[in-house]
């Protein structure tokens, strides 16, 4: 593993924080950017556990989605956009989890 670089123009490498044993940590970073095929992939999965009511893709790597039958559908507009939704997605999904005490 190399170090990273902490000359001009790069923050100071941090002490990972602890976190408490409720919350998952994410250590995972990502480098590189995201695909059409994987928001495509997240999304397929998404709705077919039931956890979005619609997921349709659009012209030039866009999607239309919905989370439930009565909400007002988005139109994600680039793959990097669509992964920050499906992502807060997953947190709510984890967060409804840890509520109810899967």
């Amino acid at each position: 593993m190399t170090e990273l670089d902490t000359s001009a123009g790069h923050p100071p490498r941090t002490p990972h924080p602890t976190t408490s044993s409720r919350e998952p940590e994410s250590t995972a970073m990502r480098t590189t950017p995201a695909t059409p095929a994987e928001v495509d992939t997240w999304l397929t999965i998404l709705h077919k556990r039931g956890h979005l009511h619609r997921a349709e893709p659009g012209p030039d790597n866009t999607w239309t989605v919905q989370r439930r039958r009565h909400s007002r559908p988005w139109t994600l507009h680039h793959p990097v956009l669509a992964m920050d939704w499906i992502e807060d997605i997953v947190r709510d999904i984890h967060q409804q989890d840890v509520e109810t005490g899967r």
